[in-house]
């Protein structure tokens, strides 16, 4: 699957070709490379980092952390706390890395810096923007005990008081609990709370509030005491080249702008809505103006680079000529070997992304492309590449082909990497879910309270749709006009007149193929609100809790949703992933129909749940 949890604004679900259409010619060597404007010295044997960084206000700040980190890999290099002064330094090898710099009450910081030399950071960090919770306030939840080992991890809401506070009573903590960690839900994360007897990194740039729970009813919560929201950061960087100085100060100027258009479609639970006619030309004005400026500058090579920024900022606008033109001006400009590509993360993505209806004479550069790209000195840039081969040799049906790129995924430098993670659970010769294997058996909570637990036994003899979901998860709402067709086709119901019909759909009395939806929201309310207000989805709903979703991730094999699997009458793995995403949904769906006798479909109905 292609696309994984990322905002479905920018980010549409691939398809994939056909497993039967022709092999593709062979490669042609690379034709274009990038000319720099000067030869690079040769790069020192080490390059220092550090800096010193303060709060909002230019106090010090109460503790922070810093790492440097390698494109895709959870461990990073080197890391530590700052000191008393804010102030780190750090001596790594030459190459790309992200430094990653957070502190207590202030928004992290996370840059890609291709070091060649000494770099310096200093100023003011930035506090979050934080909406209005309304009348509830989400918390993530660690209870400890004695020994600080962790008990339980859970979100709980936090009601609010008559004088503004938010509370959540600590009676029912579990046995044993001796300490609480908690943070606060934010837009796409957590940071800490304003009540803590001290505070502990997360791992991952930000807090935990840590509370000991002698003496402890309630964690009442004044959000007045966090620092003024939304303050921006105000940093320097002394010691970057003037290329990537150029491509920092147009991601500065264009990505809060993007940004904010994203905010504007969320609504006030902090959910993705679908963009309305007036916000498409909103983001595609914007698009163009950022494309703009970019081709304005003022030397070939500063072009490219900021044009490579822009594909980043804006990677996916739902306009084909568009996505083959900027495909076609990477071939021509962009050497797949130039160290600094490491700092965009969109190229392969995009190339993919337009492979799916390419000629073959367009194809055959592209892979040519890619397949150069695999020796990238930036491990996360060749495995994109690598990433995007192995989707169409496989959609090509070129077993021989995957094969060989597997192994590739496999290479020691890879060992770590999320995407190498990613893409072996993916194409794992013995990986649970592969067209003609047998789909797990399955029984998970049934959405609506009280209702049976959906089982996969109850489905023999009837092929159904199963999809790993979630809420939050922009592909999968991106998708919800493709599926609510798609269902009312195979089953033949009619949406009734007008615009919002799909949206409103009834479910079919006895479906030719049952939909079969598997949430990893956080709570059942989540999913109920969202077909009461966007979707109604009439199909059968389940649901897998925080506290059980890892399970299912690892059980299931896949790393991204949405996730979908057409299952037949016998239990068999008929399809997967792309070939169940946007215009390739409907006709798997009724080739299965085809294959299964109406005589062999069971007589009970399956009503809206």
């Amino acid at each position: 699957m292609r696309v994984g949890i990322l905002p479905w604004l920018f980010v549409l679900a691939a398809c994939g070709a056909a497993a039967d259409a022709p092999a593709p010619a062979a490669p042609s060597p690379v034709i274009a490379t990038t000319t720099p404007l000067s030869t690079p010295a040769p790069a020192p044997a080490v390059s220092a980092v550090g800096g010193r960084l303060r709060a909002h206000d230019g106090s010090p700040l109460r503790t922070g952390s810093f790492a440097l980190q390698r494109n895709g890999f959870m461990k990073p290099v080197v890391s530590g706390s700052l000191a008393a002064d804010g102030s780190f330094r750090v001596e790594v090898e030459p190459g790309l890395y992200t430094l990653v710099i957070g502190a207590v009450d202030h928004a992290q910081i996370s840059r890609p810096l291709l070091l060649a030399g000494a770099v310096e950071v200093e100023g003011e960090l930035g506090t979050y923007p934080r909406p209005e919770p309304g009348e509830v306030l989400q918390l993530r939840l660690q209870w400890l005990d004695a020994e600080d080992k962790p008990l339980a991890e859970e979100w709980r809401p936090a009601a609010r008081t008559p004088a503004g506070t938010y509370r959540l009573g600590l009676a029912d903590r579990p046995q044993r609990a001796a300490k609480l960690r908690y943070q606060l839900s934010r837009e796409y994360g957590t940071h800490n709370g304003p009540v803590a007897d001290s505070y502990e990194s997360d791992g991952g740039g930000d807090f935990w509030s840590v509370l000991a729970l002698a003496g402890r009813d309630a964690l009442e919560l004044d959000l007045a005491a966090l620092p003024p929201a939304g303050k921006p950061a105000r940093i320097e960087w002394r010691g970057e080249p003037p290329d990537q100085r150029a491509v920092r100060l147009y991601r500065e100027t264009w990505e809060p702008r993007s940004a904010a258009l994203q905010r504007s479609m969320m609504a006030p639970d902090g959910k993705l809505l679908e963009p309305t006619a007036a916000q498409r030309a909103t983001l595609a004005a914007l698009a163009a103006e950022a494309r703009a400026e970019a081709d304005a500058a003022g030397d070939d090579d500063t072009r490219m680079l900021l044009r490579l920024a822009y594909l980043d900022v804006f990677p996916v606008l739902d306009d084909p000529a568009d996505a083959r033109e900027q495909a076609d001006w990477v071939l021509a400009r962009v050497d797949p070997l130039d160290p600094r590509l490491g700092l965009f993360s969109s190229v392969p993505f995009h190339l993919g992304r337009v492979l799916d209806t390419a000629d073959e004479s367009f194809a055959a550069r592209a892979e040519a492309w890619l397949g150069h790209a695999t020796d990238h000195p930036d491990a996360e840039l060749a495995l994109a590449a690598l990433q995007q081969l192995l989707f169409r040799a496989d959609a090509r049906g070129l077993d021989d082909r995957v094969a060989a790129l597997y192994a590739r995924v496999r290479e020691p430098r890879f060992a770590g990497n999320l995407t190498a993670g990613f893409v072996t659970k993916q194409f794992d010769p013995d990986r649970a879910l592969q067209p003609g294997k047998p789909f797990p058996e399955f029984e998970f909570p049934a959405l609506a309270a009280g209702a049976p637990a959906v089982k996969g036994a109850d489905r023999r003899g009837r092929p159904y749709f199963i999809e790993f979901w979630a809420t939050w998860c922009g592909p999968c709402v991106a998708g919800m006009p493709e599926l609510h067709a798609a269902y009312a086709a195979v089953n033949n119901l009619q949406a009734g007149p007008g615009e919002d019909a799909l949206r409103k759909l009834g479910p079919a009395e006895r479906p030719d193929i049952e939909f079969v939806f598997v949430s990893l929201d956080q709570k059942p309310g989540d999913v109920e609100a969202f077909r009461a207000q966007q979707w109604s989805m009439p199909w059968t709903h389940a649901i897998v809790g925080p506290e059980d979703a890892g399970g299912v991730w690892e059980r299931f094999g896949f790393m991204g949703i949405p996730m979908g699997v057409l299952v037949d009458g016998a239990g068999t793995i008929v399809a997967l992933s792309n070939d169940l995403r946007d215009h390739e949904l409907l006709p798997t769906l009724q080739q299965a129909a085809r294959a299964t006798p109406a005589a062999a479909l069971p007589a009970r109905a399956i009503g809206r749940p």
